[in-house]
């Protein structure tokens, strides 16, 4: 069984994506073996007002929560976003918020962030942070995107040190820091390099707890992230850690 920590549908304005609903998504899942996912919509991150793609997102989904679970991304300076969030949660059952200050004109360390995030985790929300969304070599110049600053990031995580925090699309740990203060669950898909090794060495240096399986989808493939797992020498505890039992107990979505 596989569970998707970082999943996208929608369009890209800077390049023509070949699969962009959540049917053509299903099809992927099914294709490489993902039997669930927490979705965002990329229109959030383009639109003026990002909750438009919150609705657009739970209406897509509709009844296919069963395997996607919607995904809320939001703009802390825009106005209203406090009861946005709380439709988000109440009412649309989005477990997630996901933060995007690049795309959305702020920083980790400016006050909003912050306030937003204390929102989400008083409705009993995960919020995930973003290592970066693209690669830089191919990234359009008109897109505002940027590979997330480590001591910034570590600034930010020190205000919540009882929290948790899906941690995506990075390529190391801000700063080195521990990943227990707070708790800070990372993705693989940047891990992967070597054939594998890469991944087995940050297995045996921190153990499996606190490693997600992600693909990425509908922005890249999966089956890059599936190979390079596959090549590692874990145990099935380990292994089943990776690729679902730690995304089901962080987000209760997923369970």
């Amino acid at each position: 069984m596989i569970y998707d920590a970082d999943i996208w549908i929608g369009h890209w304005p800077f390049r023509a994506l070949p699969y962009h609903s959540a049917t053509d998504l299903l099809r992927q899942m099914d294709a490489h073996g993902i039997e669930k996912g927490l979705v965002g919509s990329l229109h959030g991150l383009f639109y003026r007002d990002s909750h438009e793609a919150n609705r657009e997102l739970a209406k897509e989904l509709g009844h296919r929560r069963d395997r996607l679970v919607p995904c809320a991304v939001l703009n802390p300076t825009y106005y209203g976003w406090e009861q946005d969030l709380k439709q988000c949660y109440e009412e649309f059952g989005m477990p997630v918020l996901r933060l995007v200050p690049d795309y959305h004109g702020y920083s980790l360390a400016d006050h909003v962030a912050a306030e937003m995030t204390e929102a989400a985790h008083g409705l009993k929300m995960r919020v995930a942070l973003f290592g970066r969304i693209v690669d830089p070599r191919g990234r359009h110049p008109l897109d505002p995107g940027r590979e997330a600053d480590g001591a910034a990031v570590a600034a930010f995580l020190r205000k919540f040190p009882s929290a948790s925090f899906l941690m995506l699309n990075f390529a190391d740990s801000p700063e080195r820091r521990r990943w227990d203060e707070p708790a800070c669950y990372f993705d693989i898909v940047r891990f992967v390099g070597g054939g594998g090794r890469r991944l087995q060495t940050l297995i045996a240096e921190y153990g499996a707890d606190r490693l997600l399986f992600a693909s990425t989808l509908l922005m890249r493939y999966a089956k890059p992230t599936l190979m390079a797992l596959e090549m590692c020498d874990l145990s099935r505890q380990e292994r089943e850690r990776i690729l679902w039992r730690n995304l089901a107990a962080l987000v209760p979505g997923m369970r």
